[in-house]
């Protein structure tokens, strides 16, 4: 019951971007009333921040929200925000922790094993993605693939230009780097999850374990969850101009809707964000948790090289 308070707040939230004949205010204040009833019944506090972010980022852009609040005040939105950015982004990100720690006290049995399953959550949600994404490889290969013969077809005949079968070869190039372009960006947050980014091993895996922790944990929190922040809010300027001016492609026969493809740009973010924040929590529980944890969540205290001493030869949990 608790989960569906969140999924409720969630379809409250996407309705006011759909317009169901319900004003805004009213849609915001319902979604908040079930997102904290979700948070005291126990809902899952993965679902519950989710659903919050989701609440927040309508407040924030919806054409009768914070902005309509602001003017209804007798302020300037514009200046507002030129002003308040920053306090307004310290407040959200309070508000985030805080109902996501009493969500998480109310899930239990412990606030350590509510984060844990929150992270575990999150990870399979990244995870999710990135392996449906990974399918738009197939179609890629095929474009390329296409591409690449019509192009010897042409110098044998040139009258396939004439058939039904010739696409733009300007289409099919912007296809192709259109399609890996989405790959690439939805599945940033599944190579978090997997490890699969570049470390400097050379140095982390000669620390000790906890030493490790600390830096996986003040590298999320000062730079991978703020980048994040960064690029999502300026990949969603990005996408909303090529939306509101209809943008196409540069090329005369190139293609149209650009803003498809420059949504992804704060999508992937999220996603990534998402897997930083599941990272986060799986390195708190490790430092603060109960010691019966700390094998579920040492993920990132294990070590790469096979040939250090005494370390565990592969990436796995270890406890110290």
């Amino acid at each position: 019951m608790a989960n569906l308070f969140a999924a409720a707040a969630l379809l409250c939230a996407a309705a006011v971007f759909v317009g169901i004949g319900v004003s805004t205010p009213l849609l915001l204040i319902a979604a908040a009333a079930l997102i904290g009833a979700a948070a005291v019944f126990g809902a899952r506090p993965a679902w519950v921040l989710l659903t919050l972010l989701g609440v927040v980022v309508a407040f924030l852009i919806a054409p009768d929200g914070i902005s309509a609040a602001i003017k209804a005040a007798g302020g300037n939105p514009v200046r507002f925000f030129r002003s308040y950015t920053f306090w307004v982004e310290i407040a959200i990100a309070v508000l985030l922790i805080a109902v996501f720690v009493t969500a998480a006290r109310r899930r239990g049995p412990t606030l350590s094993h509510a984060a844990l399953e929150a992270a575990e959550d999150l990870d399979r949600g990244c995870s999710a993605i990135g392996k449906v994404a990974a399918f738009l490889f197939i179609p890629m290969m095929l474009v390329i693939f296409y591409d690449v013969s019509q192009r010897k077809i042409i110098e044998f005949s040139s009258a396939f230009i004439d058939s039904g079968f010739y696409f733009s070869s300007t289409k099919l190039q912007e296809l192709e780097w259109h399609l890996h372009g989405v790959l690439f960006m939805l599945c940033l947050g599944f190579a978090y999850v997997r490890d699969a980014h570049v470390r400097i091993e050379l140095v982390r895996d000669r620390m000790p374990p906890r030493l490790r922790v600390w830096l996986e944990l003040a590298g999320i929190t000062l730079f991978l969850l703020p980048y994040c922040v960064i690029i999502a809010k300026l990949g969603y300027t990005f996408a909303e101009r090529a939306w509101s001016t209809s943008e196409v492609s540069a090329a005369q026969t190139g293609l149209s809707h650009r803003w498809v493809i420059k949504s992804t740009l704060p999508i992937g973010f999220v996603i990534l964000g998402a897997a930083g924040v599941a990272a986060m929590l799986k390195c708190i529980v490790y430092l603060f948790g109960p010691p019966e944890l700390k094998q579920s969540s040492g993920e990132y205290a294990g070590t790469h090289h096979a040939d250090l001493p005494d370390e565990v030869a592969v990436r796995g949990p270890i406890t110290d």
